[in-house]
């Protein structure tokens, strides 16, 4: 696993406000995960599970409470 730069330097350069990711964002991902998870379960085969068709909401929400995928695209800030 690769830890993460904790330096003063590193920190001092990126604002607080830039470090959150905004509701467009958070939902972005979530999105993309939902997708990459479905297409996972096609290719798993036995999609017959009666709880199969949860994994991609389940995957999705444990991701998003884990912090996400760190995806901060800025997709709010668009247009702005």
């Amino acid at each position: 696993m690769i830890e993460p730069v904790n330096t003063p330097a590193a920190t001092a350069a990126t604002p607080a406000a830039a470090s959150k990711p905004d509701a467009t964002s958070k939902g972005f991902e979530q999105l993309l995960v939902q997708q990459l998870a479905q297409a996972m379960l096609k290719t798993a085969g036995d999609t017959g599970n009666q709880y199969a068709s949860l994994l991609p909401d389940a995957l999705a929400s444990a991701v998003e409470q884990g912090g996400g995928l760190g995806l901060d695209l800025g997709l709010g800030k668009v247009g702005s």
